[in-house]
C-alpha cells in the first residue's frame, strides 16, 4: 500500500465576492436614495403679532409640513417638493420640515419664527472680529465692525440700546443714520422707534495693554425691541 506523504495540504480558498457586491451596491444605491432639503426658509424669522411670514421649500423626496401651533394657513401633512405658503402667527411659531425617500433615511428641518408681543424683548447683537461678513478693522487704537440685523420684520422697533453686562467697553454705535456712545451700565434711547433691521456699526477702543490681536473676539450690544401699536406716530 503506498502511504500518501503527510503534511500540510495547502486548500484553494474560495473568494465570495458576490454578497459583497451585492451589499455594497445596496448601501450606495441607499445613499444615493436618502432625501434631503434643497431649500427651506421663513422669513421674516422675528416679528410682531398677526405679521405674515413667507415659508419657501423645496426638497428631493416626499415633503411633510407640521406647524406648531397651528396655522390656518398652511395646514399639516403632505405638500408638494417645492412650495410656498404664508403664515400669519400670533405666539412664536415652530414649521418643521420633513422629508422621507423610499431606501433612504429620513431628515428634517426646523424654522423657528420669533413672535414679539406685551412687554419688550431683548435682543444681543454680535459683531464676530473673525466673520469676513462683519467687515472687522483694527487702526488707530479702535476696533470696528458691522452687525447685519436680516431677519426681523421692519415693524419690530428699537425701544432702547444698553451695554452687555460684563462688557465694560465704551461703543460708538451708529444705526439707522444716528449715532451715540454707549458707556458700561448706561441705557440709550436714541434709537428709539427706529428698525431693528438694518446695520449696526460697532466701534470701540483697544484696550490698555491690548493689541489687534489680543482683543476680546467679539462686539456685543442688548437692544431692547418693541411692537407698536396701530396707529402710533
Amino acid at each position: 500500500m503506498t502511504r500518501k506523504p503527510r503534511g500540510n495540504v495547502p486548500h484553494k480558498r474560495r473568494v465570495v465576492t458576490l454578497p459583497v457586491v451585492g451589499l455594497l451596491i445596496f448601501v450606495l444605491a441607499s445613499s444615493a436614495c436618502n432625501p434631503h432639503v434643497r431649500k427651506f426658509t421663513a422669513d421674516p424669522r422675528h416679528i410682531c403679532a398677526g405679521e405674515p411670514v413667507r415659508i419657501e421649500w423645496s426638497v428631493v423626496g416626499s415633503a411633510r409640513i407640521i406647524v406648531r401651533p397651528p396655522s390656518d394657513h398652511l395646514h399639516d401633512g403632505l405638500v408638494s417638493d417645492d412650495g410656498r405658503a404664508v403664515i400669519t402667527p400670533n405666539a412664536t411659531t415652530n414649521v418643521e420640515l420633513q422629508v422621507t425617500r423610499f431606501l433612504g433615511n429620513p431628515t428634517r428641518s426646523v424654522q423657528e419664527i420669533e413672535v414679539a408681543a406685551g412687554a419688550p424683548r431683548r435682543e444681543v447683537l454680535t459683531a464676530s472680529l473673525g466673520d469676513a461678513t462683519s467687515t472687522p478693522s483694527c487702526t488707530e487704537g479702535r476696533v470696528t465692525a458691522t452687525v447685519h440685523a436680516k431677519r426681523f420684520s421692519p415693524q419690530v422697533k428699537v425701544a432702547t440700546v444698553l451695554s452687555h453686562p460684563n462688557d465694560g467697553r465704551t461703543y460708538t454705535v451708529q444705526h439707522a443714520g444716528r449715532a451715540a456712545i454707549l458707556t458700561p451700565g448706561t441705557v440709550l434711547g436714541d434709537f428709539r422707534d427706529t428698525p431693528l433691521a438694518g446695520d449696526w456699526t460697532l466701534s470701540a477702543p483697544v484696550g490698555e495693554g491690548q493689541t489687534c490681536e489680543t482683543i476680546p473676539p467679539v462686539l456685543v450690544i442688548n437692544v431692547n425691541t418693541q411692537c407698536l401699536a396701530e396707529g402710533r406716530p
